[in-house]
């Protein structure tokens, strides 16, 4: 098997140019991303073809927030998850709403994607002109939930940090955009009367930004976590095996150390299941990732309305093992603290 290689290519302006996409993993985020403007499917039904979402994971320590804003156009969720490792258990909030409430961007510059319903708002800033996203929650108490809030920070300055960016191909001239990264962040999470400080050189933050023409059925496996080694260097990963086409050319699997993005070949996940006892493998077949993930505990996410069919298995957990990055240095992951998904919608 020859050695992997995926290349870097300068961004052009617009994601979508008369009618097709730009496929490709590049350098600069796009000043428009238009998959509107693919010809993929009639124009009156392509934007309800359109799935999009932006995902923010807040993590220290003991706390990982896993935010999210997902438009599947049937149906749209608003979701804050809080797993506090020294409690055990998840705290999950979720509101079902009607697509049209939610607003998701065309370009991160400076736009804002948001949803605001009565005892549930969320709140993100896309900044990148100022090399930050702003996300703030707050979600009222219910019977058996305490109330939430929090206000966070994630820097993505360009000049220091290299973003994923990819435009990667699903068949029948679809595609999938994604812009993921690891960051530095600050904030303040409350969840009832207790308040949490995460501070640089602690916290993180995982952004995943994402708009993609989907198969009727979409399913994918997923891996992302972070941590800081002792002389302060930040290294996270995103790792997923998904319905890309031809993924030795096209993937999102990339590793990045104190802001500096390596890109991996494709991964296989292995083991998966839905017991804390049962660990998971992660490799991929060139000696460059050797991972397993020991789930801590599960989020499970199940919906089904008329033609939606919805499956979700989202552990948190850690991951041990190596990664080897484009100059050949293995990096280890000690117990590095994150999540998987085991995803499935069918709409």
């Amino acid at each position: 098997m020859t050695a992997f290689t995926r290349p870097w290519l300068e961004t052009p302006d617009a994601l979508v140019e008369k009618g097709s996409f730009h496929y490709g993993t590049f350098r600069q985020p796009f000043r428009r991303i238009n998959p509107l403007d693919a010809d993929v499917f009639p124009r009156l039904i392509r934007n309800m073809r359109l799935k999009e979402w932006q995902h923010f994971a807040l993590v220290n320590d003991d706390i990982y927030i896993s935010l999210a804003l997902f438009n599947a156009k049937l149906l749209a969720l608003a979701q804050v998850c809080v797993y506090d490792r020294r409690r055990g258990e998840p705290l999950f909030y979720e509101r079902k709403v009607l697509p049209g409430a939610m607003k998701l961007p065309s370009e991160l510059w400076d736009d804002r994607a948001s949803y605001r319903g009565r005892g549930f708002v969320v709140e993100i800033h896309n900044h990148l002109n100022e090399g930050a996203h702003h996300i703030s929650f707050s979600i009222a108490a219910t019977k058996t939930l305490p109330a939430v809030k929090g206000q966070f920070t994630c820097f993505e300055p360009l000049e220091k940090n290299e973003p994923m960016i990819v435009c990667l191909p699903l068949g029948k001239g679809r595609a999938l955009y994604s812009h993921k990264c690891i960051a530095t962040a600050k904030g303040t999470l409350r969840v009832g009367d207790e308040e949490v400080s995460f501070a640089p050189g602690d916290a993180y933050g995982l952004v995943d930004i994402h708009k993609g023409y989907y198969p009727y059925v979409m399913k994918w496996y997923w891996a992302t976590a972070g941590g800081y080694r002792d002389d302060g260097t930040l290294l996270g990963f995103n790792l997923t095996n998904n319905q890309v086409r031809d993924q030795r050319a096209y993937n999102e699997n990339g590793l990045w150390v104190d802001g500096k993005l390596h890109l991996l070949p494709p991964v296989r996940f292995e083991g998966v299941s839905t017991k804390v006892s049962e660990t998971w493998q992660i490799n991929d077949e060139e000696g460059r990732v050797s991972l397993t993930f020991q789930p801590e505990v599960f989020r499970f996410v199940d919906v089904q309305a008329l033609v939606l069919r919805s499956r979700y298995r989202g552990p948190y957990g850690t991951f041990s093992g190596w990664i080897k990055d484009d100059e050949g240095r293995t990096h280890e992951i000690e117990q590095f603290f994150g999540m998987c998904e085991d995803f499935y919608l069918r709409v």
